[in-house]
């Protein structure tokens, strides 16, 4: 094997170990390369200098038969796996910025001597949109969990808002990035994770249209429009780095926030007794509970969205029917917990608030809690909680 031929099986070994996730180095020390050898080819950034020879079938003045043989020097074209509209450095630059995501650090809670039993509650929040977050309404919610000590805290849908890849027009003057909306996601389920580590409530998280691990998701709806990003999802590493729960959970051992993938083209649901489902939910109407109407009508079955920003209920009694039970079927709207005048929005007709929902065998009542001037009655409390 000449030269030129083992240059470039080692070339093409060296796509390959870095294409199944290989490092430079590893790959450096495994084919005897030399690691920068190694990034100019991965990256396409240095081209080398090889002989090309050229034979041309002709004939000399007296017919008889000649080659003509020719060589000269010529530029390997290796082209990067990663063509894209950005520059080499830029392309390098952004692959060694997402295989190296570093996360928010935050303690582990202290472990209480004293272990509780959490309470047959499950309490819904959603549209938080961290970075445009109402930290009045998430205290609220804070003294409602350390009270009701619920076994379920639903956060259902719109945790993030992601604005900075969204396709809205941002203000740069008062902009945030996506790592300050994770500082905040992640300063709240510690506080969560906090209060409820004696009875250990379970947290989960459903997909929302700007949250989640869904195609629906501003997320994944931006890195599937992006050449540069598509491409180098093909390195298993950087693809498990830009999960969404690798991306926007805490990488801890103590972390029991779960997100509810949708199976089988199903929702991200979470089901409760009665049944009630919860969901992020897509149906938006006019006015509150007008969209609690459109999910009764569509789903024939009780549910709390969230969505729409707003408050409402709706409520159904389906008479008895054979062998049918008469059977009520409610359904709610969730508000929300951001901010009510964010900058993209002018005037919005939404409401702060949660749900908290008390349950017990087949029996399931919804109390909506509505935040409003730093205040809200709780009735599952029987009080009032003020900032």
């Amino acid at each position: 094997m000449n030269i030129h031929s083992d240059r470039k099986n080692k070339f093409k070994k060296v796509l390959e170990l870095h294409k199944s996730g290989k490092t430079k180095t590893e790959i450096s020390n495994h084919l005897g390369v030399p690691r920068s050898t190694v990034h100019d080819w991965v990256t396409g950034r240095r081209r080398g200098t090889t002989v090309k020879t050229t034979i041309i079938e002709g004939s000399d003045e007296d017919g008889c038969p000649l080659n003509i043989i020719t060589e000269e020097e010529t530029v390997d074209t290796f082209p990067s796996p990663y063509i894209s509209s950005r520059n080499e450095f830029q392309q390098e630059q952004l692959r060694e910025f997402l295989e190296n995501i570093h996360y928010v650090r935050y303690p582990a809670p202290t472990k209480s001597k004293a272990k509780m039993v959490a309470n047959d509650v499950a309490m819904v929040i959603g549209d938080m949109h961290f970075g445009y977050e109402c930290w009045n309404t998430l205290d609220i919610f804070f003294k409602c969990v350390e009270e009701l000590k619920p076994s379920k805290i639903i956060l259902n849908g719109d945790t993030v808002d992601l604005l900075a890849i969204s396709r809205y027009t941002k203000d740069p003057r008062t902009g945030h990035s996506i790592q300050d909306e994770i500082v905040a996601y992640h300063k709240f389920l510690k506080i969560i994770h906090d209060i409820t580590e004696p009875y250990q409530t379970e947290i989960l998280e459903t997909n929302g249209n700007h949250s989640g691990n869904g195609i629906e998701g501003r997320w994944w709806r931006y890195l599937a429009t992006s050449n540069d990003i598509k491409q180098l999802l093909e390195i298993p590493k950087v693809a498990e780095n830009l999960s969404y729960q690798k991306v926007f959970y805490p990488d801890e051992s103590w972390s029991r926030v779960k997100l509810v993938e949708g199976n089988n083209g199903q929702k991200s649901i979470v089901e409760l007794p009665g049944p009630m489902f919860v969901f992020h939910g897509e149906i938006v109407r006019k006015h509150g509970g007008f969209s609690a109407r459109g999910n009764f009508e569509k789903y024939n079955a009780s549910t709390i969205t969230n969505h729409t920003h707003r408050q409402g209920s709706h409520y159904v009694t389906v008479p008895q029917l054979g062998s049918r039970p008469i059977k009520t079927i409610k359904n709610y709207e969730n508000g929300c917990a951001c901010q009510l005048n964010p900058e993209y929005v002018d005037g919005a007709n939404w409401q702060n608030g949660f749900a908290i929902v008390n349950f017990h065998d087949n029996d399931t009542a919804v109390d909506l809690v509505t935040v409003e001037n730093k205040s809200a009655i709780v009735n599952s409390l029987q009080k009032t909680i003020k900032i």
